[in-house]
């Protein structure tokens, strides 16, 4: 396809989704782009592939090995193929998963759904783990390797950390706001009212609880 038939064809799909109606089906319009983009995208000597979907639920150890090979071929765009041992990956998951078990404490239920979480942080933060080629799932088998695990739950429990702060920082402002609009006429500051306690259990002597 040429660029003047690729830029005709978007043009099309360009009117027609203007001029679709509220029961338009836009997925179709969507689809059709994909694939005259795919098209073209091909004549100018491009390889496209299909995006290979991922499980979001881990349920077994194949999952981890679909989820972690479909991101690497989603996230490489070079013409490399990792190559990888499907017997071999599968024991070495199937240790990945014993030392999250080993570790944490939890279940395999749990630990499957970590290890999926390692997984994907590896993959959201490209400027920490620096891979120059595709990596193959062999890296969680590597004792010298062992820092990208590490490094994910590290990752992981601080953006874990950020959220319980954030969602204490809520509660208190909730619990303040429905304090305020309660007691609207109170007249106390919360550092007058310890002031008080305090006074008080000087006064009388603190309560044993």
């Amino acid at each position: 396809m040429s660029l003047d038939e690729f830029l005709g064809e978007m043009q099309k799909l360009i009117t027609a989704s203007q001029q679709g109606d509220l029961f338009g089906d836009r997925q179709s319009v969507a689809d059709k782009s994909a694939e005259v983009c795919v098209e073209f995208l091909r004549g100018q000597g491009f390889s496209v592939r299909k995006p290979v979907p991922y499980p979001t639920k881990i349920t077994k150890l194949d999952d981890l090995l679909t989820m972690f090979y479909a991101i690497v071929r989603d996230t490489y765009t070079s013409n490399i193929t990792p190559y990888y041992n499907m017997k071999k990956d599968r024991a070495i998951a199937k240790q990945f998963v014993e030392n999250r078990i080993e570790q944490d404490g939890i279940d395999r239920s749990n630990a499957l759904q970590q290890c999926g979480l390692i997984i994907k942080t590896m993959f959201d933060h490209p400027e920490i783990f620096k891979f120059e080629t595709p990596p193959t799932f062999g890296i969680f088998g590597q004792a010298e390797m062992g820092w990208v695990t590490d490094r994910a739950v590290q990752l992981i429990n601080k953006e874990i950390a950020k959220d319980v702060a954030s969602a204490t920082e809520r509660a208190v402002n909730k619990m303040s706001k429905e304090i305020s609009e309660k007691y609207p006429t109170m007249g106390y500051s919360l550092e007058e009212l310890l002031s008080f306690r305090d006074k008080l259990e000087d006064q009388y002597g603190k309560k044993e609880s």
